[in-house]
């Protein structure tokens, strides 16, 4: 029996993110009806626990982890609170993969850091499901047109183009510098109760060096100033203090519980950051 150097096959991946959870069938439906377009789909779960309706969250999400998959797989993600109105379906070819879902801002973080070649609305029925409910668009058109995406149909084929600068857009919080002062927010709450902020890592490459650093928290007065490079370093005390997320962004932890306890803050929040250039500043 031959065998199929993996260097001339691959099989197309389709990863799925949702908010439906796993108490109901519809995951397993969507897969279904990906499997039954593209058999030999290699299907990958991000996620099936993003807070419900939470657009912003599922934005995050996304963002923290497409760049591990392979070139051209094919992101099927639903978090839609405006299933069934106006809002456009649609598919985007940005940087190496392809990103299909409501255009609801679920997609910002990939506008923002890849190039967008092209995107379409899904107006071409012929890639839906025969029968499209106005409620679960995530079986009906989303996971079909994930499922012909990764068998190879082309984007074009899959609707009308709609230019790059039209889709829509949510604030995905950058932060503002002025020398050694940031002014930025907190973008998610894991599982852990971490708290994620939203400024990059690259932004403070002086995050453990510098003699002093500062995050307050202005609408609390909280202020955390203590450094870990990992979670057990120090005491387990209950006290939060900042590190460096394997996100690429700064964090906020408190060992073994939930920052976002301890403080009483959630995503949306905002803070103020600062770095001393020369101890006691």
């Amino acid at each position: 029996m031959s065998q199929i150097s993996s260097s001339t096959y691959s099989r197309p991946v389709v990863a799925i993110m949702t908010d439906f959870g796993l108490g109901e069938s519809d995951v397993g439906v969507m897969k279904a009806v990906i499997v039954g377009i593209t058999p030999d789909a290699q299907i990958i779960d991000i996620t099936h626990d993003v807070p419900p309706q939470n657009v912003p969250s599922g934005a995050w999400i996304l963002s923290y982890g497409y760049r591990y998959y392979p070139k051209d797989a094919v992101f099927v993600c639903v978090v839609d609170p405006g299933v069934g109105s106006s809002r456009n379906a649609i598919a985007v070819h940005a940087g190496n993969w392809y990103f299909v879902g409501p255009d609801n801002g679920l997609f910002s973080y990939i506008y923002a850091e890849q190039t967008v070649h092209a995107a379409v609305v899904l107006s071409n029925a012929a890639y839906h499901l025969p029968q499209v409910s106005s409620t679960f668009h995530g079986r009906d058109i989303f996971a079909p047109v994930g499922a012909h995406l990764a068998r190879g149909v082309p984007l074009p084929e899959l609707g009308s183009s709609v230019a790059p600068a039209a889709l829509q857009h949510i604030d995905v919080g950058l932060p503002q510098r002025q020398g050694s002062h940031i002014d930025a927010r907190i973008l998610h709450t894991d599982t852990f109760g971490n708290l994620i902020s939203s400024i990059p890592l690259s932004m403070v490459p002086d995050l453990f060096t510098s003699p002093r650093v500062r995050l307050v928290f202005p609408s609390t007065g909280a202020m955390v100033d203590r450094r870990r490079r990992f979670f057990a370093a120090g005491s387990d005390d209950g006290q939060p203090f900042i590190f460096g997320d394997s996100s690429g962004y700064v964090g906020v932890a408190v060992q073994n519980g939930s920052a976002a306890r301890a403080l009483g803050v959630g995503p949306g929040a905002t803070i103020t950051f600062d770095l001393a250039e020369t101890e006691g500043v």
